[in-house]
């Protein structure tokens, strides 16, 4: 069954929401992209709230670190496709988390929003999981040609995906979610199901005590989010436009985040020490 787009995810791009059966995502893996770390992460704040969100719902609950794992780059020689099939050259983390991403009901990506697209650290996992496919070209539904999914790996992955960024404006996210929703689609009926997209612009609100009311706000929505995809099958779009509005004057917050800036570089700090310095005042 299809799911609505939310009103703040009208992207020019290709979207389509599936569900998940009610009650049936009992385990939840989360593959973060995040390179900031020690609370500073604003994609840690907002996936933390909603993995509680899925805990209070009954599922079990992992994060996989991606910063903290040996990933190396595709190297484009498709081994994993003839010599050794399914089984990629490099002996690194990769086939650990796709075991575990294999064993999960729900797998979510989550990642900061730098240069519009993926993160380079979590693109690099993705690349890495061509063996779960065959190199032959096949027609899918649509008349578009897509490579067979292999046996052995997991048909269809209920998929969540959580973004973050310091713009303002959700409309920053249309190339990031653009690729996964490709992503989804290239496999025609086998592949994601993506059931969910959690869009934050104004991240910088996150864990901060200036914005206090605000960010509990956010996490309290994101956590909804986690209870209805466990309990629902899916999150339900108002959650997702609750997150994505910001509430601040657009003007006023342009200010504000140039002072902050204009006060990391007069003191040589960076913007994760400048947090950290705000968080041990609260």
């Amino acid at each position: 069954m299809e799911n609505q787009i939310p009103k703040s995810l009208q992207f020019p791009h290709y979207q389509k929401y599936g569900t998940a059966e009610p009650n049936s995502i009992k385990s939840v893996v989360v593959l973060q992209g995040s390179p900031r770390k020690d609370g500073i992460s604003k994609t840690e704040v907002v996936t933390a709230a909603f993995l509680e969100g899925c805990q209070e719902a009954g599922a079990s609950t992992e994060i996989v670190n991606l910063r903290d794992k040996k990933i190396s780059h595709c190297v484009g020689c498709f081994t994993c496709w003839t010599k050794t099939p399914g089984v990629c050259i490099f002996k690194d983390d990769v086939a650990e988390i796709m075991q575990k991403t294999e064993k999960a009901d729900l797998v979510v990506y989550a990642a900061p929003l730098y240069h519009f697209g993926i993160i380079s650290l979590l693109k690099k996992y993705i690349e890495r999981t061509l063996p779960g496919v065959e190199p032959y070209l096949i027609p899918r539904g649509d008349g578009h040609t897509t490579h067979p999914h292999r046996k052995g790996y997991k048909p269809v992955q209920n998929t969540v995906i959580i973004g973050v960024c310091g713009f303002p404006e959700v409309s920053h996210f249309g190339a990031f979610s653009a690729n996964f929703h490709y992503l989804a689609s290239a496999g025609g009926d086998w592949g994601m199901n993506i059931i969910g997209e959690i869009y934050r612009p104004a991240s910088e609100q996150l864990n901060n005590p200036i914005f206090a009311e605000e960010n509990n706000r956010i996490l309290d929505e994101a956590k909804q989010a986690g209870k209805d995809v466990v309990t629902l099958g899916y999150v339900r779009p108002e959650t997702v436009d609750a997150i994505a509005k910001v509430t601040q004057d657009g003007e006023e917050m342009h200010e504000m985040a140039n002072k902050a800036w204009d006060y990391c570089i007069k003191n040589n700090i960076t913007m994760p020490e400048l947090q950290m310095m705000l968080l041990e005042k609260k």
